[in-house]
């Protein structure tokens, strides 16, 4: 898949699933399917720690990463928390939303030139 959008596979990215290489157990709850209860549930609170823990401990092994992808839509609302511990950007299905929306309602200037 990233070689058809034209990503060089032998260029420096490093992909990782919070579920297949680390443990989340919020996320467990509610996306895998063997592991999932009948009844799911998870809480904010400690899936936001799942993913502050994970995006932490992903930077420290990857020492010369400069910015993260969160790419599935249950990562979003914790964006600004993995920024936080991580300090650095972090790109996911809002900002891209950010962007495309900014487009087309421009808002008002301010700051300086």
């Amino acid at each position: 898949m990233l070689k058809n959008v034209g990503i060089d596979l032998d260029s420096n990215f490093v992909v990782a699933g919070a579920l297949d290489e680390y443990d989340c157990p919020e996320f467990t709850n509610l996306w895998d399917p063997e592991k999932r209860p009948e009844r799911p549930e998870s809480y904010y609170d400690q899936a936001a720690a799942d993913m502050m823990r994970v995006c932490s401990e992903f930077c420290g092994a990857h020492e010369n990463i400069g910015a993260l992808m969160l790419e599935c839509t249950g990562m979003q609302p914790f964006a600004r928390a993995v920024q936080r511990v991580v300090d650095m950007p972090v790109f996911s299905w809002g900002t891209l939303l950010d962007y495309a929306y900014s487009v087309v309602a421009h808002r008002d200037y301010y700051g300086h030139v």
